[in-house]
């Protein structure tokens, strides 16, 4: 069962990047630079449809994966830590769950705030495996623990780097410094239980 489960949050950054993709090919003009991702699923978009159901497909990868997290680590020992990045990795998914049922401008599209929950996982990872991960996957999650930081602050305004004319650019950014890092999160934990 916890195999299952860290294989759906494995998925879920491919279904992300996926949906993100295919989405963005419905709608002509689109821009990555200049334009949220969210936008793909408002009514202004052609096929709202299709950003939406991926980006609830998503959720639903993240919400499971984060419950095997939570199994994984804690069969370790790690109970507290192991538990809270289970959490922190299942909120996510609500939050994204909550972004394809609730389009923009829906209030209710950012989910109350459960997306950031992953910009938690990182630090929650690296104190879970801490001592018993190797070389690699520790600087790994160094790299994912800094990149994630840096760019959340940007994205909250830090620096004022973010503008309308980039804010898409940066929404990237972060997005590929935050959610690739699941998938190698339930990618290590799935190694480890074989």
């Amino acid at each position: 069962m916890t195999r299952s489960l860290l294989k759906a949050g494995f998925a879920a950054p491919i279904l992300y990047f996926t949906t993100l993709v295919v989405a963005s090919l419905t709608w002509p003009g689109y821009s990555h630079v200049t334009q949220y991702a969210s936008e793909l699923g408002s009514a202004a978009a052609p096929h709202p449809w299709v950003f939406n159901a991926g980006i609830v497909a998503t959720g639903v990868a993240g919400l499971l994966g984060g419950i095997g997290v939570a199994r994984a680590l804690m069969a370790t020992g790690r109970r507290w830590s192991g538990g809270l990045a289970g959490l922190a990795l299942s909120a996510w998914g609500v939050g994204m769950i909550f972004g394809g049922v609730y389009a923009m401008p829906d209030p209710r599209h950012n989910g109350y705030g459960l997306a950031l929950a992953g910009a938690l996982l990182p630090a929650l990872f690296v104190i879970a495996v801490r001592g018993r991960a190797g070389r690699g996957l520790t600087l790994f999650l160094l790299v994912w623990l800094v990149a994630n930081a840096a760019l959340l602050a940007i994205m909250f305004g830090v620096g004022s780097l973010v503008t309308r004319a980039n804010v898409g650019l940066w929404q990237r950014g972060y997005a590929l410094a935050s959610i690739p890092g699941i998938g190698v999160a339930c990618a290590a934990l799935l190694r480890r239980r074989e």
